[in-house]
């Protein structure tokens, strides 16, 4: 019985001091196959562009194909508990901001929490907008607009991309601005609002400049203020809200991506060398540029920095009961 035990303490200690020789290797073989990206939210919105941008540049880094998976619908927290039950490996990765990683299981019951993920890096930062459609008419300015939300409670129906987003928050801070009470329009993404609002079944849209740009280039949208603290370059004649004198608003979006909190140490850090080499690439740069946006990368620290700062504000919004999940 005591060699027996003696063979068990020693077969623990060999499999102890293996465990970093054996995370290494794993990370040497890294990737095997081709990694997935899941997008937690419809084609065409401002996510789905910076997924499809940062896939294709981080599958040249990696030297494998990267593919870009949809899976909209409850505010994000589809295509996160997707991964968040993905084997813990790195060939499944989220692309998400706070919204879907804290902000969401502040308003409603979903598979996972901020724990289940591992943040790698933040890839993109870009403005908000406000948007009208141009053809209405109806909104020349902002304060036009102000001005039409506050004659009457539900006048105005204001979308945003999905429950708990950046866009969300923005809508509710405008709401508080302007104290008015806007009928509000849930979406799955920008892609399907802005159909929406090009086709005049809803009057405004809350969006990131990435996914509003060319619609407002070709005249079909206006943008009647960024919703940030500075003017986007890639469209300076647009003025904040503060710049029009209607207080602070801050909707700047930031996006990362995140892995199973389970993935080993070794390739996440393999995982987070690759993104920032994708990210800081100069076509890359160019192309986020191209779309009304910033590539940005980070330390997993400064992404979780960020989304602790999120979280502070979800929370505060949620227990004031500001939050909900229609």
């Amino acid at each position: 019985m005591k060699l027996h035990r003696r063979n068990l303490l020693a077969m623990g200690a060999l499999a102890a001091a293996a465990g970093p020789f054996a995370s290494r290797a794993r990370a040497q073989d890294f990737p095997s196959r081709p990694v997935t990206i899941v997008v937690p939210f419809a084609p065409g919105g401002n996510t789905d562009l910076v997924g499809r941008l940062v896939g294709q540049s981080l599958g040249k880094v990696l030297g494998q194909s990267v593919v870009i998976d949809n899976r909209p619908g409850a505010g994000g927290a589809i295509g996160a508990g997707q991964v968040a039950r993905a084997p813990a490996d790195g060939h499944t990765l989220l692309l998400a901001g706070g919204g879907v990683i804290v902000t969401v299981p502040e308003m409603t019951t979903t598979p996972y929490g901020r724990a289940d993920f591992a943040p790698l890096s933040l890839v993109n930062r870009s403005s908000m907008v406000l948007l009208s459609r141009r053809a209405d008419g109806r909104f020349k300015t902002f304060a036009d607009l102000a001005a039409y939300a506050r004659s009457g409670e539900g006048k105005l129906t204001a979308a945003h991309s999905g429950p708990g987003t950046p866009n969300h928050l923005a809508l509710l801070q405008l709401e508080n601005l302007l104290g008015a009470k806007f009928t509000v329009v849930s979406y799955k993404g920008s892609g399907p609002a802005l159909s929406d609002l090009i086709g005049g079944q809803i009057d405004v849209h809350f969006d990131q400049v990435t996914s509003s740009l060319p619609h407002v280039r070709s005249g079909a949208l206006q943008a009647l203020a960024v919703l940030g603290p500075n003017p986007d370059p890639a469209l300076p004649e647009v003025r904040t809200v503060s710049q029009l004198g209607f207080g602070e608003i801050d909707g700047t979006t930031y996006i990362g991506l995140l892995a199973p909190a389970r993935t080993p140490k070794a390739v996440q850090d393999k995982l987070v060398a690759a993104i920032q080499q994708a990210v800081r690439d100069p076509e890359a740069v160019s192309k986020a540029r191209e779309l009304g946006s910033e590539s940005f990368a980070s330390t997993p620290q400064d992404f979780a920095a960020i989304l602790e700062a999120e979280y502070r504000i979800s929370s505060k919004a949620a227990k004031e009961g500001r939050l909900t999940a229609d």
